[in-house]
């Protein structure tokens, strides 16, 4: 297919889909466009998560059933197809009933209950609370104290007294985050113990299609977004997207745990270290977090000579990443008055003192200056090989 036709077909497809689209916004004889949930009834429908009749009406101000909310409900949550872990046995709905598939789903994920474990009442209506409930059980919201919850509800409704003490944090809950269904004229009324229409269902349902799209940016916003704190800062990092590299020669600062010395330590041990704090550049990206496990094993140890050489101790660094496998950092140190090289060919640090053995002791900081530079990931603040 050449470019033109592409596009031609792009733009008819285009087309093709607003008319569908248009068409069926118009279907319903009682819905006209000005209708307060026309935008909701719109997309839900065309979604098919909820249907109109074949005299072309929605019949808004209907009650929707409890078989008509577990089906709705599971369409909007993407569950239809969810392995079920419980069969329930209900004596007045079973797998010949429309909606059973939805309604076992809706159970076992515990989105309505059935009575007395025994009876569904498929066909009985849903009220406010009932939706409410669910919509802040879904998505999880942030706790908040009583007094926050009945500010809000106060500001917000002229039936605050009707409002049962029970449902008071749940409703307040649902306010903050703006997911519950207003109908014109009855904006400052939360009726809670009202059943839901089919108008408001849509609405309620379309609310919490918002807010769950609006969590997921979120969550993709917070996973390509580095990482902020405070800590010390170094400079002339170089940046590469979301590779930050940190050059030879940058001096770091550790806590060693234990302690490791020229003199007295032995061949083959192993000691922990730590960051003394964030390593960030200067916008406050974490570059090295922290809490990064860093291990060290001694590979060589050269007791001092006075005045000939310093006791020095060879040892490798290793950093642990999110994934458990260690990145090695390649680094000298230098605590105190000791001067410290790097071994090329063992890739290790080699610390030496003048004439004096090498002692880092527990909590004591030592600077390690890294021989060869470090790239960091500083969205996953995973250390790169």
């Amino acid at each position: 297919m050449t470019k033109i036709k592409l596009k031609i077909s792009i733009i008819l497809s285009v087309f093709l889909l607003f008319s569908v689209q248009s068409a069926k916004s118009l279907e319903f004889k009682d819905i006209p466009q000005g209708f307060w949930a026309y935008k909701q009834i719109d997309k839900l429908t065309d979604e098919n998560i909820i249907a109109g009749y074949p005299d072309n009406t929605f019949l808004p101000s209907k009650y929707i059933t409890r078989a008509e909310y577990a089906s709705m409900v599971i369409k909007v949550i993407g569950r239809e197809n969810m392995p079920v872990d419980v069969m329930y046995s209900f004596e007045d709905i079973n797998v010949n009933h429309w909606a059973w598939n939805y309604v076992i789903r809706a159970v076992n994920l515990d989105i309505i209950k059935p009575v007395n474990n025994n009876y569904f009442y498929p066909d009985d209506y849903v009220t406010r609370s009932d939706v409410i409930t669910f919509l802040v059980n879904i998505l999880k919201t942030e706790d908040i104290t009583k007094k926050e919850a009945i500010n809000a509800l106060q500001n917000a409704y002229d039936d605050f007294d009707d409002i049962p003490d029970w449902f008071k944090v749940t409703a307040g809950k649902a306010e903050v985050i703006n997911v519950i269904a207003k109908e014109p004229k009855r904006e400052r009324y939360l009726d809670y113990d009202k059943y839901v229409t089919r108008a408001q269902i849509s609405v309620f349902l379309y609310n919490l299609k918002q807010t769950i799209e609006g969590y997921k940016q979120e969550k993709i916003k917070a996973a390509i977004t580095p990482k902020k704190g405070e800590g010390i800062a170094i400079e002339n990092v170089l940046y590469d997207d979301d590779v930050v590299t940190i050059p030879a020669k940058t001096v770091l600062p550790i806590y060693v745990t234990g302690q490791i010395s020229s003199k007295d330590s032995s061949e083959g041990s192993m000691f922990h270290a730590k960051f003394v704090n964030n390593i960030v550049d200067y916008e406050h990206n974490i570059l090295l977090s922290k809490d990064t496990i860093l291990i060290g094993k001694i590979l060589d140890i050269d007791k001092a000579k006075y005045f000939i050489k310093n006791g020095s101790l060879l040892f490798e660094l290793s950093a642990a990443n999110k994934n458990n496998n260690y990145t090695r950092i390649m680094a000298v140190a230098d605590c105190e008055p000791a001067q410290t090289e790097f071994n090329k060919i063992a890739r290790t640090a080699k610390s030496i003192v003048k004439g004096k053995n090498f002692t880092a002791k527990d909590g004591q900081i030592l600077y390690i200056k890294l021989y060869k530079p470090i790239r960091v990931n500083i969205v996953t603040g995973e250390i790169l090989d």
